[in-house]
């Protein structure tokens, strides 16, 4: 039964696989389906159909050419794997040769040439140098390939076999995507079938072959290098050689003209010229050993140059091949290690300046000398004619043509010399380009592919072993001894540090007084001033120097006669000597009575709390930043590094500790506001995101952004420490300018005298003062901090380019023929949150920086200047919100919908607040209302407190705040009792009994109106009696008050006057005459009528049995009621 069962299953797999080529068809031909393209505008199909068509046909002849292409690779990898042996043999063969015979030098070989044929020969070889970095390209990229063949060849064959049993399930179906296939598609896809059944024997064959494909290309590699080094040493030795040959020629040209100039003897004139043909041999000289110090130069530059172009060229196919793999990141540190330093000839562009210039100096000379007889000839023509003679001709004429022939000899020298600059100019300029890409490209892919495997159970078992290793393998001994030889080797440069850590030390106690006596003067009036803080925080340094200075000089003493890890341990300590200066710095700033407490007046918990979280901290940071120093000098020994990642796991997780305490437990948590919150929570989680990131395996992309984090936390430090030096530098000067303004005051009262009343001078405000300073020191300091934060960061910005390369999402632009699809990429994410917090910013900040600069220095008003500031904001905000979308992909002829829709909102269902909006600016610029007037809308009236655009605050005379929306204020009735003026009219009203004295009542109104100091004498109080009330002579007192705050005093006093006066002359204020009855349950009425008795207002009804009810209408007088029944 097994048996049976094994058979079974083996038929039906082979049914499975063999039942697709019973649908599949064979391929088309290509010329048929190019006919069938080119005659596709004849058949007048849609647009839509029509481009449809075009890339289904295009597509096939795309599969068609594939399939050719693979079969003839085909052929010629099976040629070469017949060749591979061979071709293998003969290499090793060539290079056992080449390795056993002896190099000729070329001083020997060539030594009769002269220095043209050696030029020649020396171009010869440069060219074959180029030829062999090509072969050496080649070789490199046989090698690579055939490494990383394995895995690219597996991965393409699966998938290829997934693809045509996809391709054969759609041609048995007759369907895709639930739509008949039409014969172009079924031939599309036939030419996809045919096109990946070439594929895979190609691949399976370069499987086959690999082992012989890689000897090849190691032996070609070999043999390329060993020729490459021996044409580069002979290249080296031609271009000595004709430097010698050349300079030999000068010298012995120098060695002429000296004889020549000593034989000119007594006679001026030959004795000038001589002088000159040597001066002309000695620029030769010169010129000579320029020449062939910038040939030198530009023969290494050339070197240097093919070697990182070869280097960018096969980084590029690395990268593709090796993608996410470890032996990348290896490859990529000793590719990075192997960049040369690069020396940029800075006066190079001035040499050539100064060649040329010479150069048009000396053509000038070839022509005044151009025919030597007529020179002679002018030179002798300014002589006496009796010391003119034969000799002297013919000796001049000698020099003459020397001096021709130097000058030709020059110029073909300078014409050189100018030839060598530019071309090295040109070659440091294409070197220092393709360097700073090679470099660039390196960063960027060692800091996104992982470093290290992942920590798993597999790590976690090697972890002892490799601990081990490691820590015996630490230089403890020669470390120390190095250390010794550094300070004793060179006592003259270390001594001066050692004195001075001693002097330090020494003075240590005195350090400690002036401190406490800085702190002892601060807030005393005549004793405290700005500079007490800077010192305090000197004399803090100078106390965290010597450690500082010990361990940086133990570091530069490494670093100077390190060998091996000595270096990276030197920089090591450099890095903590930096990380101690500022972490002690900070803890004796935070110590009890100190700096924080006494100069910042920092609430003594928190300074306790922070002062206790820095120390912790600091420890922290001290361990973390010798792994990160050594780490990033040695990269290619990361993947070894246990006891590095050991330390930095624990140090970031005592980070994360620490900060998240920081966040919780800080006592000024609570009064933080959401953004510092904020910050503070993505700080808190950086360094579990970098722990995350080192379990992971991305070892080295941690340490990198540790570095950088670092140094932003110093950076923070050092921000908040001037931020608040600069806080109490401005509260001692606002106390001394409060002081000395009170001393002028009592001063210029002491000059008034008593008789005078002191004029006091405007003043500004201190407080606005202060307000306006501190604005724009944090402005200050927010740019340089910003400044020195990009300084930090600047060589880790390029390697966040390489988000560009993950695309998130796509989106169409253009319309027709030129539509294109637009990928957007993390990186246009990250950019678009960038560009949300600068517009939140530049929101919040811009405004009031432009108040403090601008507007408060013209003449406009509060609601003016507020109305700018605001419109400004919405102008910022809605520029933003535009550049946002538009990075994220959405063009304004999209976002022009989006505002139509917003548009048909304002005007329906956001009416109400688009018409505050509106009415808000009116406000701001017209000023109906300013902040400060009383107002009465409607019911409500009060104290315009604050003015904004949607809505305007209120303060009634209850102190309580109400929000009106401005649109009440346009379209109300709004009275406004101190926009123009605050003098308002009181009126009294009141009414006398008949028969009173009206002349008498006219002066006293009079009289209270007038007697009263808050009544203004002009205009003049009045009094009217305007009406014959019912009971009551009307009267009216009108009169008017400076300030709306004398309104109701000015009624209670000038009340509380003629209710005394009135009295006083039996004058009654008439009252409304009433009669009132009273109904009981019963149907009795009682009319209440006055008693003499004042202590009785109601009289008790007498005690009688229920009477009938009385008819209508008629009321009888009840007798007085007792007291109880009322009561």
């Amino acid at each position: 039964m097994p048996t049976l069962r094994t058979f079974l299953a083996t038929a039906l797999l082979g049914l499975t696989l063999c039942v697709g080529s019973v649908y599949a068809a064979d391929p088309p031909n290509a010329d048929a389906i190019q006919q069938t393209l080119d005659k596709l505008p004849d058949r007048k199909l849609p647009d839509a159909d029509m481009k449809a068509l075009q890339a289904i046909l295009q597509q096939t002849l795309t599969y068609l050419g594939n399939k050719q292409d693979y079969e003839q690779r085909l052929a010629d990898l099976k040629r070469q794997l017949q060749d591979a042996p061979r071709l293998t043999s003969e290499n090793q063969r060539e290079l056992t040769r080449l390795k056993a015979t002896k190099v000729v030098p070329v001083a020997q070989r060539y030594a009769t040439l002269p220095v043209p044929q050696l030029e020649q020969l020396l171009v010869q070889r440069t060219t074959q140098q180029g030829d062999l970095q090509k072969d050496l390209a080649d070789a490199n990229s046989l090698t690579i390939a055939a490494q990383t063949r394995p895995e690219r060849a597996q991965t393409e064959i699966s998938s290829s076999q997934t693809r045509i049993q996809q391709i054969n399930a759609t041609l048995k179906a007759g369907k895709d995507n639930g739509k008949t296939l039409s014969a172009d598609q079924r031939n599309q896809l036939n030419a996809e079938l045919a096109s990946l059944n070439a594929l895979i024997p190609l691949r399976r064959q370069e499987l086959a072959g690999n082992s012989q494909l890689q000897d090849l290309g190691n032996s070609q590699h070999d043999l390329v290098v060993e020729k490459t080094a021996r044409l580069e040493q002979e290249i080296q030795d031609l271009q000595t050689l004709i430097n010698q040959k050349r300079l030999a020629q000068s010298q012995q040209t120098v060695t002429q003209q000296s004889i020549e100039a000593q034989k000119a003897g007594g006679s001026s004139l030959l004795a000038t010229e001589s002088a000159a043909n040597l001066k002309l041999s000695d620029y030769l000289l010169k010129s000579t050993d320029r020449l062939n110090d910038l040939t030198q130069k530009n023969l290494q530059t050339k070197q240097q140059l093919d070697t990182v172009t070869q280097s960018d060229s096969a980084l590029d196919e690395q990268i593709n091949v090796l993608k996410g793999s470890l032996l990348l990141s290896k490859i990529l540190y000793k590719q990075k290690q192997a960049l040369p330093r690069l020396t940029v000839d800075r006066d190079l562009a001035d040499n050539i300046a100064n060649i040329r210039l010479y150069q048009f100096e000396v053509n000038q000379q070839r022509e005044l000398i151009s025919s030597p007889s007529t020179y002679v000839d002018n030179l002798l023509a300014n002589q006496p004619p009796d010391e003119v003679t034969p000799q002297l001709r013919r000796t001049l004429l000698e020099l003459a043509i020397t001096r021709s022939d130097l000058l030709e000899r020059l110029s073909r020298e300078l014409s050189a010399l100018l030839n060598e600059s530019i071309t090295l100019q040109l070659n440091q300029k294409q070197l220092l380009s393709t360097a700073t890409s090679l470099r660039a490209t390196l960063d960027e892919q060692m800091f996104w592919i992982p470093s290290n495997k992942p920590l798993d159970t597999e790590w976690l078992e090697t972890v002892p072993d490799h601990l081990s290793k490691q820590v015996t393998s630490l230089p403890w001994a020669s470390s120390v001894s190095e250390l010794y030889d550094g300070l004793t080797q060179r006592p003259l440069l270390f001594l001066p540090l050692l004195l001075l850590i001693g002097a330090l030390l020494w003075r240590r106690n005195a350090l400690y007084a002036r401190l406490k006596k800085v702190h002892l003067d601060i807030g005393h009036f005549k004793r405290d001033s700005q500079w007490h803080t800077p010192q305090a925080i000197l004399v803090n340094i100078l106390l965290a120097m010597p450690v500082a200075l010990g361990l940086a000089l133990c570091g530069y003493a490494l670093q100077i006669d390190a060998r091996g890890q000595n270096a990276n341990l030197g920089a090591a300590l450099l890095q903590i000597a930096q990380a101690w200066m500022v972490f002690y710095t900070a803890y004796r700033i935070l110590a009890p009575g100190g700096v924080a407490e006494l100069h910042f007046r920092w609430e003594r918990p928190q300074v306790e709390f922070l002062q206790g979280w820095v120390r912790k901290l600091g420890l922290v940071v001290l361990a973390l930043v010798a792994v990160v120093a050594i780490a990033e000098h040695q990269p290619a020994a990361l993947a070894d590094d246990v006891l590095g990642i050991g330390v930095v796991l624990t140090c970031y997780a005592l980070m994360a500790w620490l900060l998240g305490r920081l966040l919780l437990h800080s006592t000024t948590h609570e009064k933080a506001s959401l953004f510092r919150k904020g910050a503070g929570l993505l700080f808190t989680a950086l360094p579990i995101a970098l722990f995350i990131a080192v379990c992971f395996g991305y070892y080295y992309t941690a340490l990198k952004l540790s570095d950088r984090l670092i140094n932003t936390l110093y950076l923070l430090m050092f921000w908040l420490v001037i931020e608040a030096t600069f806080v109490r530098g401005l509260g001692v000067a606002a106390r001394r300018l409060a002081y000395s303004r009170a001393l002028a005051k009592r001063q210029a009262a002491k000059e008034a005298g008593d008789g005078e009343a002191v004029i006091e001078e405007p003043t500004l405000d201190i407080e606005q003062v202060n307000e306006q300073s501190m604005r724009l020191i944090r402005l200050a300091l927010l740019g340089g901090f910003i400044a020195a934060l990009y300084w930090v960061w600047s060589d880790l910005i390029s390697v966040f380019s390489y988000l560009d390369n993950v695309t998130l999402y796509e989106y169409t632009s253009g319309t027709g023929a030129n539509i294109s699809m637009v990928p957007i990429s993390i990186g246009d994410m990250l950019g678009a949150l960038i560009i949300i917090g600068i517009t939140f910013a530049l929101a919040r900040n811009l405004p009031g920086l432009l108040e403090v600069l601008v507007l408060s220095k013209l003449d406009l008003a509060q609601g003016s200047a507020y109305a700018t500031t605001t419109l400004l904001s919405y102008v910022i905000a809605g520029v933003g919100f535009v550049s946002t979308l538009s990075t994220l992909g959405v063009s304004w002829d999209k976002l022009q919908w989006l505002v139509a829709a917003l548009s048909v909102g304002l005007g329906f269902g956001m009416q109400e607040i688009f018409a505050n909006f509106i009415s808000g600016i009116m406000i701001l610029f017209e000023r109906p209302v300013r902040i400060g007037d009383t107002i009465t809308i409607g019911n409500l009236s009060g104290t315009v407190s604050k003015i904004r655009i949607r809505a305007t605050t209120i303060t009634d005379f209850d102190r309580k705040d109400i929000i009106v929306p401005n649109k009440t204020f346009i379209t109300g009735q709004l009275i406004n009792w101190s926009l123009t003026d605050t003098i308002t009219r009181v009126t009294l009203k009141l009414g006398v009994d008949y028969g009173s004295d009206l002349d008498l009542v006219k002066a006293l109104l009079l009289q209270a109106a007038r007697e009263n100091p808050r009544v203004l004498k002009d205009p003049e109080p009045h009094v009217y009696f305007l009406n014959f009330g019912e009971s009551t002579l009307d009267h009216e007192l009108r009169m008017h008050v400076r300030d709306l705050g004398d309104r109701n005093p000015v009624v209670d006093e000038v009340n509380r006057f003629i209710n005394r006066e009135f009295k006083n002359n039996h004058i009654n204020i008439s009252f409304r005459q009433m009669e009132v009855y009273l109904k009981n349950l019963h149907g009795q009425e009682y009319k209440l009528v006055p008693v003499e008795d004042e202590k009785h207002t109601v009289a008790n009804p007498a005690k009688a049995p229920d009477a009938p009810l009385p008819p209508p209408g008629k009321v009888v007088d009840a007798p007085e009621p007792p007291p109880s029944t009322l009561d």
